[in-house]
């Protein structure tokens, strides 16, 4: 069950582990919410869910410190502003809860653990492999990023150029273009990267805000089934461009799966379970691994969303 914050009725005789998004109302938290719900009624335990309204990282910190104060056993937060979450860590010590990261981490924090969706290097290689996949191993290939300074973004993009020089040594993966945070400009970009490039067989949206100017130039120019769009960009902002076959494919990740493999790390905790280098969770195919060295459990590797399966997903 989820429990709003201020709530006293948790049933004291289980253990509690709580969940804090960076907001609410989201369907990307939504769908977090909806596993860590899931969790909690087939592991046994009470599930909270609370999070400020707006990313404000003060009204974040707060939510955590009266969730310490009610005697939750386990709190996990989608950290906002990772050098402001150390005295909060300290706090819940303090008082014998475990405080650890998931979605977002605070890795000098002294959090217990933190439940990572992705590698850098792990979405790098992903898109490059199903890009290849449909446009072939000679293929001219673009990308249209975000901000050039958002280091999430250059790590991506690091990674997609690292994949193309060890695997791909014919693919022609062409220097990124920044639109910054507008579709329209995306568009743009794109609409000019198939013009300069006649021999264009893909593009690749960086970040999420790009996916939908990219898709749609791709459709404007009349190149579906002659350049493949993809991006790093949820179901619900991929899915007409995936049915349209503007958009090949879409990677990201599952965020269902992300939340209940943070109610399963928090009754780990609470249970004192010394998590082994691969462990086996109730519903997940293969093996979750654990770095006791970082303090990170995967998720595992990207979901690739497509035509077929992305009716399955909503977020």
């Amino acid at each position: 069950m989820s429990i709003a914050l201020g709530s006293t009725g948790f049933a004291q005789d289980k253990p509690t582990v709580a969940f804090v998004p960076q907001l609410i109302g989201i369907p990307y938290f939504n769908a977090m919410e909806a596993g860590g719900k899931r969790a909690a009624e087939e592991l046994g335990v009470e599930f909270i869910y609370s999070g400020p309204v707006d990313t404000n990282p003060v009204d974040q910190l707060q939510i955590v410190q009266n969730l310490i104060d009610q005697g939750v056993n386990a709190i996990s937060v989608s950290v906002l502003d990772a050098s402001s979450i150390a005295p909060v860590v300290e706090a819940a010590k303090a008082k014998g809860a475990k405080l650890f990261t998931s979605d977002s981490d605070a890795p000098d924090s002294g959090r217990a653990l933190y439940v990572a969706q992705a590698t850098d290097e792990g979405l790098g290689t992903a898109i490059i492999d199903e890009m290849v996949k449909r446009v072939g191993e000679d293929a001219k290939i673009g990308i249209v990023s975000g901000e050039a300074t958002a280091s999430n973004l250059n790590a991506w993009i690091g990674f997609m150029k690292k994949r193309v020089e060890e695997k791909y040594p014919n693919v022609t993966l062409l220097e990124p273009q920044y639109a910054g945070g507008t579709a329209q400009r995306a568009a743009q970009i794109a609409a000019d990267l198939m013009t300069a490039n006649p021999d264009l067989k893909g593009i690749i949206a960086v970040a999420s805000s790009t996916c939908p100017g990219v898709a749609q130039a791709i459709e404007t120019a009349g190149k579906i089934g002659t350049v493949v769009g993809t991006g790093y960009c949820s179901p619900n902002t991929a899915r007409a461009y995936l049915k349209s076959g503007s958009f090949g494919f879409s990677v990201l990740w599952d965020p269902e799966q992300l939340g209940y493999l943070t109610v399963w790390a928090g009754k780990q905790l609470i249970d004192g379970t010394s998590l082994s280098a691969e462990n086996s969770v109730p519903g997940f195919a293969s093996p979750v691994t654990f770095n006791a060295d970082t303090g990170i459990l995967l998720l595992g590797p990207p979901a690739i969303f497509t035509a077929e399966n992305v009716d399955q997903f909503d977020f």
